[in-house]
């Protein structure tokens, strides 16, 4: 069987259960041999991150610490400047020996896909694996200028029949659960535990991240 490593990029901010089951999910569908999840840098199109990089990169590090398929991947940091996938497609395939490789993203960003920098060139070095929810359906425009109706394949396997380009939207995944709705938990106090890993908790705890007070719940 071919080398496959998946890439998950994200601001990660911070890294909640949701991402974790969502990276899991990925593995096991794609059957991956690895799968790297690389904080953003600097988003080209969304709001700046809250967080350091460093208290990010810590985070996800705790998170995924007895994980054996999944990885921190800190290159788009290193890089610096704003982050482009498909620059962190090209290092990861010009460093590493990776027969196949899958990009891993949310219905939502598939829709933002065509705003890509060189989106196009993208999908010439990768395959899209597309987590959707319930609640999220792919924009017919985009669908018609992304080709999504030639590229969409039926089985997570067929991926694999081609060297990069083709999509598989994997609809039966729908964990609601964002960054955003765990900041606004740990902002107002609430109940956080049930989103979190537990020593990502204690972290935030710690250092009283995103205006929670130490102790937190």
């Amino acid at each position: 069987m071919s080398s496959r490593l998946g890439i998950f990029g994200g601001m990660f901010d911070p890294v909640h259960k949701g991402h974790v089951a969502a990276a899991r999910f990925a593995v096991e569908s794609l059957d991956l041999d690895l799968l790297k999840m690389v904080p953003c840098h600097k988003p080209n199109h969304r709001e700046q991150r809250q967080l350091s990089a460093q208290h990010r990169l810590d985070m996800l590090d705790l998170a995924l610490h007895s994980e054996n398929k999944l990885a921190v991947d800190d290159c788009e940091i290193r890089r610096g400047g704003v982050s482009y996938a498909v620059d962190t497609v090209a290092e990861m395939r010009a460093g590493g020996n990776w027969d196949q490789i899958v990009f891993v993203l949310g219905a939502d960003a598939l829709n933002g896909l065509p705003q890509w920098h060189e989106w196009r060139t993208l999908l010439q070095a990768c395959h899209l694996f597309v987590l959707g929810r319930q609640s999220q359906s792919i924009d017919a425009d985009v669908a018609l200028e992304i080709g999504l109706e030639q590229r969409r394949v039926a089985r997570p396997e067929q991926l694999f029949e081609a060297d990069a380009g083709r999509i598989f939207l994997a609809e039966d995944f729908d964990v609601e659960l964002s960054s955003t709705q765990v900041r606004e938990v740990l902002t107002k106090g609430g109940e956080a535990v049930p989103l979190l890993n537990a020593q990502v908790h204690k972290y935030i705890s710690h250092y009283a991240l995103y205006g929670c007070s130490t102790g937190v719940h």
